[in-house]
């Protein structure tokens, strides 16, 4: 993974305008923000300083709280909390850590988090379904060291289809890093993901990031799999030297759902929504992917 210097975004005379329109109107207010991370201090802790070593330069660095209260500054009122273990024997606390930030903050919605293969879990997950209330689960396989489709993870994923849950799983290849001690570029490929659909075809799946770096082949694929959305968390914020096709992104916007990744990003956390509002032409696909899309999916 190269980690580019931070750039202003470069928008045309016409984006700026759309932009300018946009936010003039209200438009960027009131989002559903379908990929945030909000952990206990000493997982932010332990994350700083695996970013600070490996990756870029987080930005925020306030509690879960002030997480909660900038989202609502910068335009949120929803905000999706992804969770995920690095290790067994975290994902409970991490639950009921979410499940008490639900509490307390209504416009949060709790995802749980499992480390497949870890002992009992499936019993995690069904906590944090059904005693804990959060609305689904989150994987990431770059962080597990386990592809979509090895049958740890399947394992869970079919419990989530078989609870009527989604699933959120960062199966794409980027960022890639050697710190995390598997090469994701090998460890994550659409085709895997392609074959977990067939194989689970009552899963609801979001893959975030576009499925970074695969994103046309993802976007098609949202095509041929009613269950499957994809999040723009970091793919769509101008941050990174490649990304989607804009023009392909709006005839998908019906699949596609607002993200930020926020606070684990380099740069503030309306970057994402105001390019975003500048580049997506039609008004109808922004309001899909800014809000629309999320309070379906989620409401569901």
């Amino acid at each position: 993974m190269r980690v580019p210097t931070l750039q202003p975004p470069q928008f045309s005379t016409e984006q700026v305008e759309r932009l300018r329109s946009r936010r003039a109107a209200g438009s960027l207010r009131g989002l559903w923000d379908s990929h945030v991370h909000l952990f206990p201090d000493a997982i932010y802790a332990a994350l700083h300083r695996w970013f600070d070593a490996n990756a870029w330069n987080i930005q925020f660095r306030g509690n879960a709280e002030a997480v909660v209260d900038q989202l609502v500054v910068s335009g949120t009122a929803k905000a999706v909390a992804l969770a995920f273990a690095h290790k067994p024997g975290v994902s409970g606390y991490l639950n009921r850590f979410v499940a008490e930030l639900c509490q307390a903050h209504p416009q949060v919605i709790g995802v749980g988090a499992v480390l497949p293969g870890e002992p009992d879990d499936l019993a995690i997950v069904d906590e944090a379904i059904g005693r804990l209330h959060l609305r689904g689960i989150k994987i990431h396989c770059h962080v597990s060291k386990l592809a979509i489709d090895d049958p740890r993870v399947m394992r869970v994923l079919a419990r989530c289809a078989q609870l009527h849950v989604p699933a959120v799983v960062h199966a794409g290849k980027e960022p890639s890093s050697a710190a995390y001690g598997v090469n994701t570029r090998t460890l994550c490929d659409v085709a895997r993901t392609r074959s977990v659909l067939r194989r689970l075809p009552d899963l609801k799946l979001v893959v975030p990031h576009i499925g970074a770096d695969e994103f046309a082949d993802y976007l098609e694929l949202t095509r041929q799999f009613e269950g499957l959305y994809v999040d723009t968390a970091m793919a769509c914020a101008d941050y990174f030297d490649h990304g989607p096709d804009w023009a392909q992104l709006e005839a998908c916007a019906d699949r596609v759902l607002y993200g930020t990744d926020y606070p684990i990003v380099p740069y503030d956390a309306d970057r994402e929504i105001s390019v975003l509002a500048a580049r997506i032409v039609d008004d109808g696909a922004f309001a899909a992917i800014a809000r629309d899309n999320a309070a379906r999916f989620w409401q569901a």
